[in-house]
């Protein structure tokens, strides 16, 4: 939608409450990646129109439609820690534009259909990029930002008509459920995830978030992933490179200048200094030699597994109370715990709030890396590894691109048949009944047996003693009940079908 003018007191911001907004006549906008924007609160505000984070690749989206509304804007500063990269989206998106899918060239990124292809050419011509990613000093940083807004800073004529992008809820259908928990489970990383994400965006419910753009939400999604995969299925969001990126995040113990939190500080470098007093007792006082020696988490819950593979207080804890209660980017991964069971080393890992297509991959490789790296030390091989990701959702941006994928590489294909865990069940008619006995994977038969004329009062039984955990078992066992049931009726033998 055009509009000839828009006064700049009501100029349409796109996640305002998340901006900082100076001057709308200002021809400059700063991007400080994952650097706090709070942090360069003291820049002249006359000379700047708008601040703004770009932590995920969904950012480029107001970021575009922003500068679209106050065309004035024709400089963007990028400064801050790039941790996710998310800086490269901005530098190919001016460099390289567009393809036809409006995915940013040279990038896993999407622009929101719904901007025009020809608002997105005219607002690349006409804005000029100023990378200042390299200078990781703050006071340096601020410098150069104050160097360049005396330079160029200055109110122009706008280089078009503004343009309002209407914001228009996509009609996506939505599952009612009112289920609490799901549970899904399977080899590879990457087919727990498509069946998480169906069933995020079948049975989601559609609800407003902290961050002024709507989502699909199912709490509790509880994901079991047994083995990974060697290579990345191209069809995936995530490539190579974007996993070795996060890596270096995750596993560095050293939280860049200005950035909240990291998954690596929080778990392998958490300051002694900043815990209370009667933590800081507790510890060993070669431990806290210094100062401002540092906590890692993860080394120390490797020597108590080594030493006592049956603890159950190997956890690590990246939620801290006395900042993350009142933090407006508090930590999404709370907690890990490892426990060793039957000879195999588990992980089991807890998020208050899971981004199911945008950071779910990212954490969940990351994640399994982490296990090899405590298994090795521990000596135990990796066991299962467990997600609970208790506000499981999907953010609106993502949901068309999720519906494709799924369409693709989900849909309207047919359940394989796997093994339940939990063993099977023979059946045959003895001394004029029907005999279902249970055996364990390997053979060998329980103590559970059931006896019985009634297919479906067998099957009622069965599935009350949990002896069942996979659908297309417990739909083998009906289908198998119902010929037992028909054979004793009618007099005929009864041969069990195989799975």
């Amino acid at each position: 939608m055009k509009k000839s003018e828009i006064e700049l007191n009501t100029w349409p911001l796109y996640h305002k409450s998340e901006l900082i907004v100076g001057n709308p006549r200002s021809n400059v906008a700063i991007c400080t990646l994952w650097t706090k924007k709070e942090l360069f609160l003291d820049l002249p505000k006359e000379k700047f129109a708008v601040i703004g984070n770009l932590r995920t690749t969904y950012g480029i989206n107001p970021l575009i439609k922003n500068i679209l509304a106050n065309p004035r804007i024709k400089y963007i500063i990028v400064c801050g820690e790039d941790l996710m990269k998310t800086g490269n989206i901005i530098i190919n998106f001016f460099d390289n534009g567009i393809n036809e899918d409006y995915q940013i060239i040279g990038t896993q990124a999407f622009v929101d259909r719904n901007i025009p292809k020809e608002a997105i050419e005219t607002l690349r011509k006409n804005i000029k990029i100023m990378d200042l990613r390299n200078t990781k000093n703050l006071e340096e940083l601020k410098s150069k930002i104050i160097s360049i807004l005396n330079e160029v800073s200055k109110e122009e004529e706008p280089f078009s008509n503004p343009i309002v992008v209407d914001e228009k809820e996509k009609e996506v259908e939505s599952l009612f459920s009112e289920d609490k928990v799901f549970r899904v489970e399977g080899d590879l990383i990457s087919e727990v995830w498509l069946e998480a994400l169906d069933l995020v965006m079948k049975f989601g419910e559609v609800k407003q978030t902290e961050y002024n753009i709507k989502q699909k939400e199912v709490l509790g999604i509880i994901s079991v992933i047994n083995n990974e995969e060697r290579d990345l299925p191209p069809w995936l969001p995530i490539n190579r490179e974007d996993l070795e990126n996060y890596y270096l995040t995750f596993f560095n113990q050293i939280k860049p200048e200005g950035v909240e939190y990291t998954y690596g500080e929080r778990l392998f470098g958490l300051k002694v200094s900043s815990m209370s007093e009667n933590v800081r007792s507790s510890l060993e006082p070669k431990m806290i030699k210094e100062a401002h020696a540092i906590l890692d988490q993860i080394e120390l819950i490797a020597k108590k597994l080594k030493e006592k593979p049956f603890t159950r207080r190997a956890i690590a804890v990246t939620w801290r109370h006395e900042f993350d209660l009142v933090s407006s980017n508090p930590p999404c991964l709370i907690e890990i715990v490892w426990s060793i069971k039957f000879g195999k080393l588990h992980q089991m890992c807890t998020f208050r709030s899971h981004d199911m297509f945008g950071a779910w991959l990212l954490n969940v490789f990351a994640l399994r890396k982490l296990q090899h790296h405590i298994s090795d030390k521990v000596g135990f091989p990796v066991g299962s590894l467990v997600v609970v990701s208790v506000s499981a959702h999907v953010y609106e941006n993502n949901w068309s691109t999720a519906e494709e994928i799924l369409e693709k590489q989900y849909r309207n294909k047919r359940m394989e048949f796997k093994e339940d865990p939990r063993g099977f069940f023979v059946i045959k008619i003895e001394n004029n009944e029907i005999l279902v006995e249970h055996r364990l994977k390997d053979g060998r038969k329980t103590k559970y047996e059931f006896r019985g004329k009634n297919a479906e009062e067998l099957y009622r039984r069965i599935l009350n003693e949990n002896l069942v955990s996979r659908l297309d078992h417990a739909a083998y066992l009906g289908k198998e009940l119902t010929r037992a049931e028909i054979a004793l009726r009618e007099g005929k033998p009864y041969v069990q079908d195989k799975a």
